[in-house]
């Protein structure tokens, strides 16, 4: 269930509905100083489009509410391919929401949920779904302060992804403990 939003969606995101009514495959939504009551009202609108191959909501501030509407819209999705939600400050609570929904997107092959705050406790909701991702080649995880036992989650989320060429966990806080968790599974990348 999504929540109704307690404040109206802002001017830009009720202009925005007429660029996601003409958006085909692509869908851009970056830099649009987005709240989570205007992902709340735009969630409609997106779950529409049935076709999106690629949809980027980058750096705007949705938070956990925000990721919550977009978990229920995303799984509208089957035919996504590429998701980035980057820089959206959704925290663990966020990533709880989207493990889920990530888990259905089985095409996916570019992930990036990186700059969010996801910390150890987001990771370890999100890897059981990344792991399931066999088509993966791309996942940004990075500047989410994830630590070294975030990378033990995330070890274990990429160890079958035979396809992942592209990893990017810079600004985790892993220490070299955390980074020795991860190399054997990098090992099994290349």
């Amino acid at each position: 269930r999504i929540d109704t939003p307690t404040r109206a969606p802002s001017k830009r995101a009720s202009e925005l509905v007429a660029t996601i009514k003409k958006s085909k495959n692509k869908l851009q939504l970056i830099k649009e100083q987005l709240q989570d009551e205007d992902i709340i009202f735009l969630s409609q609108f997106i779950k529409e489009k049935k076709s999106l191959t690629i949809f980027y909501i980058n750096d705007n501030n949705i938070g956990s509410e925000g990721a919550k509407a977009l978990a229920s819209t995303i799984t509208e999705l089957a035919s996504l391919d590429d998701f980035s939600i980057r820089h959206n400050n959704i925290g663990s609570k966020g990533a709880l929401e989207l493990a889920p929904a990530i888990k259905q997107l089985k095409k996916l092959s570019h992930l990036s949920l990186g700059d969010n705050n996801i910390g150890c406790e987001g990771i370890q909701a999100l890897a059981p779904s990344i792991k399931q991702l066999k088509e993966l080649l791309f996942l940004s995880v990075a500047h989410n302060s994830i630590g070294k036992e975030g990378a033990m989650a995330l070890a274990s989320a990429i160890k079958g992804l035979k396809k992942l060429i592209y990893l990017y966990i810079d600004g985790n806080d892993l220490g070299s403990e955390g980074i020795s968790t991860l190399a054997p599974a990098i090992k099994t990348l290349l």
